[in-house]
């Protein structure tokens, strides 16, 4: 009768732990295969191409991954003036108290450039903590202090073992941010290193990637400065005015650059931070003005 009863718990007891696997393995996979969430997604991202063209070179100047534009999207629609229930504002969502931390004031959270530039700050930061993506958008959505009370319960690091103890809006939003991925073909990027190997509370230690700084030795002596190429088609007095920067800035950007235009079809073109993000963000626009001239 004993060997019965043991049996019959051993069986249980399988049964259960093979449920729990099955819906752990379920946690970070595709939910909205549907035509008509691409095309939502696609729409949003195709229609506000200035500010996804300035949010990516952002993430990339800094050494983060490009689909974190989708946290951007998920977050606000690109919508600048998007203001939450709880005070959140801006195309990254950000309250006042986050802003202050990341180099932003509260009044600047409405401003695309400024905003996206505390965006990745507070991101570069969560990654040298968590070293895994699905984590740091949980702990963006809910807050670092809900993800330590998650992991302290689940006795795990893995999300597929904490998040059954995060809010419910948090656990909605990685299935929105994986969605998201799965439509514009980033998924195995943001779920590398994601999925669970079953081990608890320990963490393979991670060097910081350093920002990467697109400079080209010999071709720039400041290494502050970040490098594109344009070409004779544009105006330098347009990109002043479009950077409301001065001749003598560009200049002193890029020495004897009205001769280099003349001699060479393309030539390196380099900028600070700030700007170069404004300028490739309307590159298309400043050729334009630039040609109408």
């Amino acid at each position: 009768m004993n060997q019965i009863l043991t049996k019959i718990l051993l069986v249980s007891f399988a049964t259960v732990l093979f449920c729990s696997n099955t819906a752990n393995a379920q946690v970070l996979t595709v939910t909205d295969t549907s035509e008509a969430h691409a095309k939502r997604i696609r729409s949003a991202i195709n229609s506000n191409r200035e500010i996804v063209n300035y949010i990516e070179y952002t993430l990339v100047s800094r050494g983060l991954p490009r689909h974190l534009r989708n946290l951007s999207l998920l977050e606000s629609g690109f919508d600048n003036g998007s203001v939450s229930h709880a005070g959140a504002v801006g195309i990254w969502q950000i309250m006042p108290d986050h802003a202050v931390d990341h180099g932003l004031s509260p009044e600047d959270r409405a401003d695309v450039y400024r905003s996206t530039q505390a965006a990745a700050n507070s991101l570069t930061r969560l990654y040298n903590k968590y070293k895994n993506w699905i984590t740091v958008l949980a702990a963006y959505n809910c807050g670092e202090g809900n993800i330590a009370k998650a992991m302290t319960k689940a006795g795990s690091k893995n999300y597929e073992d904490y998040y059954m103890y995060l809010p419910n809006e948090t656990i909605n939003s990685i299935k929105k941010y994986i969605n998201a991925c799965y439509v514009t073909g980033e998924l195995d990027d943001l779920l590398r290193g994601s999925r669970s190997n079953r081990t608890t509370m320990k963490t393979k230690v991670v060097k910081a990637r350093k920002p990467a700084i697109n400079v080209v030795p010999g071709e720039s002596k400041d290494p502050s400065l970040l490098k594109t190429e344009i070409n004779s088609g544009y105006d330098l007095e347009v990109i002043t005015d479009f950077l409301n920067v001065t001749l003598s800035d560009i200049n002193k950007w890029n020495p004897d650059i009205v001769n280099r235009l003349k001699q060479k079809s393309e030539v390196p073109f380099y900028l600070p931070a700030d700007e170069m993000g404004i300028f490739q963000a309307n590159k298309n626009k400043i050729l334009r003005l630039s040609l109408l001239k």
